[in-house]
């Protein structure tokens, strides 16, 4: 067992790769294959990192060894010859010393007193020198050398102080000492001093027995000064938010650190003054770093983002370990959790702009008569895929291996990231799209007299998306981020139901919008004509242009939906209404028609709901008019007519034929001596040409 465990342990010299890779495979899944990966090939960069150190390191050690030995064999050779020359030396002085003892040997008392007295005329010279000294001193911003010297010759001075001239030497002396005491205060206040100066001025201060509370205060004061003005700075300097962590990772960061450091040394026992500075400074930066990167208003720049995030995470990683007290490291991951959803509103905010531009083009392209519908269609389907998908991908950086922060623990992160992914990226572009939708369908401000092929256009694109495209992003968001369906997440047939339910509101608005504009302009036709002069003799022209409208718009169709545009076979095999008592009698056993009726996306059934709405206007445009009995006859013509092209485009012919009959009723209701035309007439009416009629008779009827 602990061979088998041997071969399998990677830090063991029996290690067999096979062996390891056959147990992986046999017990991890796809994705924890996918993070045993990542976390080698992190393992491998760092020994890697961790090797180039180590020789790097022992190299420089190895240059430094070497250059000491020949040093050291330097020097020992020149010593040597030193060695001797003072050997040689020593000789002559000690023969010149004996030779001296037997010529100086009766006066050495007089010698002795004459050197005591060259001691203290000495002595008296230096005190006399000494301001001119300790001003030579400050020049030369020695103020330790000031600061000694007078404290070495403070107290003979104060022995001799009444002495006038030693009393100017002190006076002089004093102000000299006081001028540099002074110095240090400013030196230590000055938030340009750097670090070296501010310890020296610290350190002379305590030394000569300043208040250690008062410069702890100036040093705080000088230091929040300091980090204040860095501030300053890199909120007025910064082309984006990568710069600026750059910036503050240059200057304000390794300022703050260095002032930890300087205090911690000086003042150990006072650290809570210092956090409760830092705090604050730290505060003003975590602010102005948020601000920024909130500030971000493209989602082209997430690359970027995510580069700043990850090193300015890694400065507050430092710190922490650097500064003990000062954490910021809770803050900055609800920072990266805000900057993540803001990306993810911007790419909402992107997805939405594209659609709209997507369906201005869609409308442009309208006013063209020769257009494709089903590749206009198609374009918006892939503009909706194609965002949505560039999006995904720019979410993926927050996970990215070389990302810090992404090896988090995954409740730190991870896990609200990619549930913010799913469903307030993902669910959300689809909200979007139906809200689209509900503008379009609701027809208010701009779009409010868009042409209703566009509708028809986005209603199609809509009901792809849902059929394939809706399942696939979902699927794909899912196994991109390691998402487990039982966590609470949308479910894809409640996506695609929207969907689908917003497609059917178009296709029916669609429908309607196209039934009105035919119905008015078949209205306005025959209101033109309501008290015919003489027996019709043929159909009316907007009746006629109706049916080539309902023709065309049924070729469109069968070219966008599929399908057969050959209209059927339709025969009239129900009997023809021939006086007004037959028209009561089928009103009142007409079939009932339901204009709520679901608009299935095929060719007849968008047609049918045209057929409903155009009708609809029709009969009651009869209602509102009072017929004569040529008037009558004529929209007996016109019914025919209608019934017998319109039936074959429908699913349903008994929605026609009722409609058409309730039509010719309600004008044999509106005219008192109704006469219908006989209907072995009504066929050649029908095929008679709206050309071929006299010119009398068109005139007499208004055509």
């Amino acid at each position: 067992m602990s061979t088998f465990t041997n071969v399998l342990d990677i830090t063991k010299p029996d290690f067999d790769v096979e062996a390891y890779v056959v147990k992986l495979l046999r017990e991890k899944s796809l994705d924890g294959l996918v993070k045993e990966e990542e976390e080698m090939v992190s393992a491998v960069r760092r020994l890697d990192s961790d090797v180039h150190q180590i020789v790097y390191e022992n190299y420089n050690k190895f240059l430094t060894a070497t250059n000491t030995v020949r040093k050291i064999q330097d020097e020992f050779t020149q010593l040597d010859s030193e060695m001797k020359s003072l050997s040689q030396s020593m000789t002559t002085i000690s023969s010149l010393i004996g030779n001296l003892d037997g010529v100086l040997g009766e006066k050495r008392d007089d010698i002795l007193q004459l050197g005591s007295s060259y001691k203290v005329v000495n002595s008296l010279k230096h005190i006399f020198d000494l301001p001119h000294v300790l001003q030579s001193e400050f020049d030369e911003r020695n103020y330790g050398e000031v600061l000694r010297m007078f404290k070495l010759a403070e107290e003979s001075l104060e022995q001799y102080k009444d002495i006038p001239t030693v009393q100017v030497v002190l006076k002089k002396s004093k102000k000299i000492y006081d001028t540099t005491e002074n110095q240090l205060m400013d030196q230590l206040r000055n938030p340009a001093s750097g670090a070296e100066l501010v310890s020296e001025a610290v350190d002379l201060l305590l030394t000569i027995g300043r208040d250690e509370d008062e410069v702890q205060r100036v040093l705080l004061s000088c230091s929040e000064q300091s980090l204040r003005d860095d501030l300053n700075e890199l909120a007025e300097n910064h082309s984006d938010v990568l710069d600026l962590v750059d910036k503050a990772s240059e200057s304000f960061i390794p300022n703050l650190t260095l002032i930890a450091t300087t205090h911690d040394r000086l003042f150990e026992d006072k650290r809570e003054e210092l956090l409760v500075v830092l705090q604050k400074e730290m505060n003003s930066l975590h602010a102005l770093v948020s601000k920024v990167f909130l500030s971000s208003s493209d989602a082209k720049d997430c690359s970027i983002v995510v580069r700043a995030l990850d090193r300015y995470f890694r400065k507050m990683s430092t710190c922490r370990h650097v500064i003990p007290g000062l954490d910021f490291l809770p803050l900055t991951i609800e920072l990266i959790k805000s900057v993540s959803e803001h990306e993810i509103d911007l790419s909402l905010t992107r997805i939405k702009e594209e659609l709209r531009n997507s369906l201005n083009e869609v409308r442009k392209s309208l006013i063209n008569e020769e257009v494709d519908l089903l590749a206009l269609a198609n374009r918006i389907e892939q503009v909706f895929v194609h965002q949505v998908k560039t999006a995904l991908a720019n979410l993926l950086l927050f996970t990215a291996s070389d990302v810090t922060f992404a090896n988090l623990p995954p409740d730190e992160f991870l896990q609200s990231f990619a549930s913010n992914a799913h469903e307030r990226l993902l669910v959300q572009a689809f909200n979007r799209f139906t809200e689209l939708a509900d503008e379009y369908e609701a027809g208010s401000g701009e779009i409010r007299f868009v042409h209703p092929k566009v509708l028809l256009v986005f209603s199609v694109a809509l009901q792809h998306l849902s059929n394939k495209s809706a399942v696939y992003l979902l699927n794909l968001c899912r196994e991109q981020f390691s998402l487990n369906p039982e966590e609470g997440l949308t479910d894809i047939t409640t996506v695609t139901s929207e969907v689908k339910t917003r497609a059917q509101k178009l296709v029916r608005c669609y429908a309607e919008k196209t039934g009105f504009t035919m119905g008015e302009t078949l209205v306005k036709g025959c209101t033109m004509l309501v008290q015919p002069a003489a027996t019709p003799s043929a159909v009316r022209a907007s009746v006629r242009r109706l049916v080539e409208e309902m023709n065309s718009c049924d070729s469109e169709l069968s070219l966008l939906l599929g399908g057969d545009s050959k209209p059927k076979d339709v025969r009239v095999s129900r009997r023809p209404i021939t006086t007004a008592l037959d028209a009561a009698r089928d009103s009142l056993w007409c079939e009932r028609i339901d204009f709520h009726l679901q608009v299935h996306f095929n060719r007849a059934s968008i047609v049918t709901a045209i057929v409903k709405v155009v009708l609809k206007i029709f009969i009651e445009s009869i209602r509102l008019q009072t017929y004569s009995k040529f008037g009558v006859e004529q929209v007996q013509v016109d019914c025919y007519y209608l019934q017998r092209c319109l039936a074959a485009m429908v699913s349903d012919e008994v929605v026609v034929n009722s409609m058409v009959d309730q039509a010719l009723s309600s004008a044999l209701k509106r005219c008192q001596d109704p006469v219908l035309v006989h209907p072995s007439r009504l066929a050649q009416l029908c095929e008679q040409p709206t050309a071929n009629r006299p010119s009398s008779q068109a005139s007499s009827l208004g055509y």
